[in-house]
């Protein structure tokens, strides 16, 4: 809570919501109008309220003063009414609702609480300068989707929440939804308005990979979700604020079983995967690794990932109980939301009777919806879905696992027509698919704790996984370094807020499957570096039959001060933004010592200076370079490091 009262509480500055004139409101911080707004509604018959031309019917002020609700209504018949609030701890929160005046059902799938813009004189330069920038969020993280911050420009979008802000000064304005299971939000750039975000409820695009339209709400009154709005001197601070406003709403899954270390199959084995190599690798971790200091809490993961079927239950299970007897833990994967298979009639494992095609997601022509990345998405809510779920689960606690990767999340939040109709969203459907997962792993059920690890899944819901990978699929080149680290830039305040743990995915240290080269030292170091920071899971991926594999894990995974600060679960925060691409510089508090990361990931040489004050740590501070061994200290304010083509170091206050 404390980066919400830094947030907002800025120099005691009072901030209040001020109805102005003809449909229009206005948030105040102190004096300044830090933005103009309407609202506006969409039924599905194509009726539109816009409180601009709309009649004011009632203006009140809520029972605690914190706010006030604005009543609409227009000649088409229609009722908006708008909630500008404070929260409990003084943030602005809006919201709008929709209803028709004689008290009939209203059904809608598009409402907007708030399009958002800068007027007047006293606006903050975010407004005002071009050369502002808006982060686009992506609504999930497949298909390698990255953040990006770039100028305003019609049309473009930013899903569930984004931050205006201006590079030099850190100056920002935050919108962030704060309800996640029924709408999809964006916040979208105006097409017809310079310098006007539409903040929304309802969007179904290829951003969401939808090919139906998002689905429609009905009911006496339908609400929009509710929105944060937070402004302050550090947009880096706006969104840890913003992260902990969403943990007070829905507290994401706890793990006190330390920051997980171990192997995961897919990017050194994929589909080479099998009995025999899953079980030397085991061996490798234990026996080498492990003693070297690769462990937390005396511990080391082993988990499988997509290929696992070729290994027989008998096998899975005695692997499984090896594992245990070692002190080591055991992973296994699913992807419970897709379908990839080819054949659709063929019967389901576990709903002996039923075959796929009844329960693929149907558009409203009785169509299985299209594909993405390769799957047909399940309709979740659908009971014989839940039925081989069950059986999938109740085999995964049976053998023994303690760690399931759940892969292409996304699917289940799909729009289309699903078997239980009071489901209307994609958002209802995937909290529902989630909700069952979550409840049947609890460890109040099967007696033990299972970690979740959500792999290419939405932003949100959150609340539902242990830790949830923030990038697409990462293996060992520079390019994966560069690619890790644009998510850390813009997604570190997740870490310990809406998940547990950021998940940096699997580290290849010299070669993956998919990819064309052995990677040099540098780059693994790089590599295993963006790991360390990311708050994080830490889950190896190299074939060690190759004995290249084995020493350059001796090498780099072996490094007990590295490993420390990756088992601290603290999530550096980045020194810069950096458009597209990724801050250089992330900076953290451990233990009370400061720490900095420093990465190169071009394969020049290049001077990478890192100035002090920017960064805001302390000059004249010794640091400890944990890989070397060396020490550095600022010049002047400045810490100057020679990376050889890609590399990275860390350093930690002595």
């Amino acid at each position: 809570m404390e980066a919400i009262d830094k947030a907002c509480t800025e120099s005691d500055t009072t901030v209040k919501w001020q109805y102005k004139q003809d449909g229009v409101f206005a948030l105040l911080w102190g004096d300044m109008i830090v933005l103009s707004g309407y609202a506006r509604a969409y039924h599905v018959d194509g009726r539109m309220i816009d409180t601009r031309t709309a009649v004011l019917k009632k203006r009140e002020e809520t029972a605690d003063e914190k706010g006030q609700i604005l009543t609409f209504e227009a000649e088409n018949g229609l009722r908006l009414n708008e909630y500008l609030m404070l929260s409990e701890s003084g943030v602005p929160v809006v919201s709008c609702s929709l209803s028709q005046q004689d008290g009939q059902e209203v059904e809608t799938n598009r409402l907007l609480p708030l399009v958002a813009e800068g007027l007047g004189e006293n606006a903050p330069k975010i407004w005002k300068s071009i050369w502002s920038k808006m982060l686009l969020v992506p609504y999930d993280n497949t298909m390698w989707l990255r953040y990006e911050a770039q100028p305003l420009r019609a049309g473009r979008k930013s899903y569930d929440l984004t931050v205006l802000f201006q590079e030099d000064s850190r100056e920002g304005l935050l919108i962030g939804a704060a309800d996640f299971s029924i709408w999809k939000n964006a916040i979208i750039c105006s097409g017809t308005e310079a310098k006007s975000f539409l903040v929304q409820s309802g969007i179904a695009d290829e951003g969401t990979h939808d090919s139906v339209m998002h689905g429609s709400v009905a009911g006496k009154t339908v609400e929009s979700s509710r929105f944060y709005v937070l402004y302050g001197s550090d947009y880096r601070r706006l969104l840890e604020a913003y992260g902990d406003l969403l943990e007070t709403e829905q507290k994401h899954l706890t793990w006190t079983e330390g920051v997980p270390f171990g192997f995961n199959s897919w990017a050194g084995l994929a589909f080479r995967l099998n009995a025999d190599n899953y079980q030397k690798t085991g061996k490798f971790l234990r026996e080498v690794l492990q003693p070297a200091g690769y462990e937390n809490n005396g511990c080391t993961y082993m988990n499988l990932d997509a290929g696992w079927s070729v290994i027989s239950e008998d096998r899975l299970v005695s692997l499984v109980e090896e594992m245990h007897e070692n002190g080591q833990r055991a992973g296994i994967y699913d992807s419970p939301f897709a379908f990839f298979g080819k054949d659709a009639k063929q019967e389901i494992p576990g709903a002996p009777g039923h075959c796929f095609e009844e329960i693929l997601l149907m558009d409203s022509n009785n169509k299985p919806v299209t594909k993405v990345d390769g799957a047909i998405p399940f309709d979740v809510t659908h009971p014989v879905w839940r039925q081989q779920m069950e059986w999938k689960l109740s085999r995964f606690v049976k053998w023994g696992f303690d760690y399931v990767k759940l892969d292409f999340m996304t699917h289940g939040g799909m729009e289309g027509c699903h078997y239980d109709k009071s489901v209307r969203t994609g958002r209802q459907a995937i909290t529902a698919g989630y909700t069952f997962i979550a409840k049947y792993l609890s460890q109040e059920r099967i007696g033990k704790p299972f970690f979740i690890s959500l792999s290419i899944a939405p932003l949100f819901p959150c609340g539902f996984g242990h830790a949830r990978r923030f990038s697409c699929d990462a293996f060992g080149t520079n390019e994966d370094v560069e690619y890790v680290l644009n998510a850390q830039t813009y997604a570190w305040w997740q870490s310990g807020r809406l998940y547990q743990f950021n998940d940096p995915d699997h580290i290849c240290l010299l070669k993956g499957v998919f990819t064309d080269r052995d990677s040099q030292e540098g780059e693994a170091r790089a590599r295993y570096t963006s790991a360390v920071i990311a708050g994080t899971v830490m889950m190896l991926s190299d074939d060690y039959e190759r004995p290249e594999a084995r020493r350059r894990a001796e090498l780099l995974a072996s490094n007990h001060e590295v490993n420390a600060l990756a088992a601290s679960g603290v999530s550096f925060c980045p020194v810069e933004a950096a458009g597209a691409s990724a801050s250089a510089v992330f900076t953290a508090v451990v233990d009370g010592k400061q720490c900095l990361a420093v990465f190169h990931w071009k394969e020049d040489s290049a001077i990478v200076q890192v100035d002090c004050r920017r960064a805001g740590i302390r000059q004249g501070v010794r640091y400890r370079e944990l890989w070397s061994g060396g020490q550095m200290q600022d010049v002047d304010g400045v810490i100057s490091w020679m990376a050889q083509g890609c590399d990275a170091i860390l350093l930690k206050e002595i």
